[in-house]
C-alpha cells in the first residue's frame, strides 16, 4: 500500500520534507543482528547475487566485480547489505580488499583508508555505532546516483530502456518485463521489485510486502531452501489483512521517533567516512 501511495504524493513539493524523513524512518526489522552471521562464505556471494539478491544489490555486485571499485554511495549501500546477510567484519575486510587491489587501489592505501570505513560501519571505530542496512524507502527516496554511480534503486533511478535491457540479461520473460515496466511507469517501484521476485522464484504471489533488500534476501533463501511455502493465491481476507498491516506500518512511519533522529545523525557520521572515491 505504501508503494501504491507514492505516485500521488511524490510530486507534491509540500510533502518532500516528510518524505525525506520517512526514507529514514523504516521501523521494520533492522537486520543488524543475523542468526547466520559468519555462515556465508565469500565464495558463495557470486551465486547468491544471482539467485537471492534484489536487483539493487545484484547491480552493485556486478559493478564491483567488473570495475573492482565502487564509489562511496555504492560502498555504503552494498557494504551494509552484506553485513546484514551475515558477513563478519573480518570477511568484509577480506572481500573488499581482494576486490579493490585488483583495481587501482594498492594494499597500503586500502588498509589506511577504506578499511577504517568498513570497521566504522561495523561499530568498531568512531562513535562505535552498529549501522543498519538501508531500507527500500531510504534507497528510493534519498541520495540519487550520479554519473559513475551504481547505487540506488534500478526501478526508480534507471532509464526504462536500460532497465529493460538489464531485465533481459537476467532472463526475465518478455511478458514479465512488460509487467515490471508498467509498474515502474506508474512509480510503483517496490511492487516492481516484488514482481521481479515472483518471476525469478516462480511464484504467483510472494505473500508479503517487500520493504527491505535484506528482507528480499531472507525470503529468497527461505523459499529456495524449502523453509517457506510459496503462495499461489491469496483470499480476500488475506489481501485485506495484508493491506491493513501495510497501512498500520505506513501510519507508524509517519510519526518521527527520537531513535530515528539519532540514527539519521549517526548515519551522517558514517557517510563522512565513505567520501573518498
Amino acid at each position: 500500500l505504501t508503494a501504491r501511495s507514492l505516485p500521488s504524493i511524490q510530486s507534491d513539493e509540500r510533502l518532500q520534507s516528510l518524505l525525506n524523513h520517512l526514507s529514514h524512518s523504516y521501523i521494520g526489522p533492522d537486520y543488524t543482528v543475523q542468526k547466520n552471521t559468519g555462515k556465508i562464505s565469500l565464495e558463495q556471494i557470486d551465486a547468491l547475487a544471482v539467485k537471492s539478491f534484489p536487483p539493487c544489490m545484484r547491480q552493485l555486485h556486478r559493478a564491483l566485480r567488473d570495475s573492482h571499485h565502487l564509489r562511496h554511495g555504492g560502498r555504503m549501500q552494498y557494504g551494509l547489505f552484506l553485513k546484514g546477510i551475515g558477513l563478519t567484519l573480518e570477511q568484509a575486510l577480506e572481500f573488499w580488499k581482494k576486490e579493490f587491489i585488483r583495481g587501482k587501489v594498492d594494499a597500503d592505501k586500502f588498509d589506511k583508508g577504506y578499511a577504517y570505513s568498513i570497521r566504522h560501519s561495523y561499530g568498531k571505530e568512531g562513535r562505535r555505532t552498529d549501522y543498519t542496512p538501508y531500507s527500500c524507502m531510504k534507497i528510493i527516496m534519498s541520495n540519487p546516483p550520479g554519473q559513475g554511480d551504481y547505487h540506488g534503486c534500478p526501478f526508480r533511478h534507471s532509464d526504462p530502456e536500460l532497465l529493460k535491457q538489464k531485465l533481459q540479461s537476467y532472463k526475465i520473460p518478455p511478458s514479465g518485463i512488460s509487467q515490471i515496466l508498467e509498474l515502474v511507469k506508474g512509480m510503483h517501484y517496490q511492487l516492481a521489485c516484488q514482481k521481479y521476485f515472483e518471476l525469478t522464484h516462480d511464484v504467483d504471489d510472494i505473500g508479503f510486502s517487500l520493504n527491505h533488500p535484506n528482507q528480499y534476501f531472507t525470503e529468497s533463501q527461505r523459499l529456495l531452501s524449502g523453509g517457506r511455502e510459496p503462495k499461489k493465491e491469496l483470499n480476500n481476507s488475506g489481501n485485506s489483512q495484508q493491506k491493513n498491516n501495510s497501512q498500520e506500518s505506513m501510519n507508524s512511519n509517519s510519526t518521527p521517533t527520537s531513535s530515528n533522529a539519532t540514527a539519521d545523525s549517526e548515519l551522517e557520521g558514517l557517510e563522512a567516512c565513505f567520501t573518498e572515491d
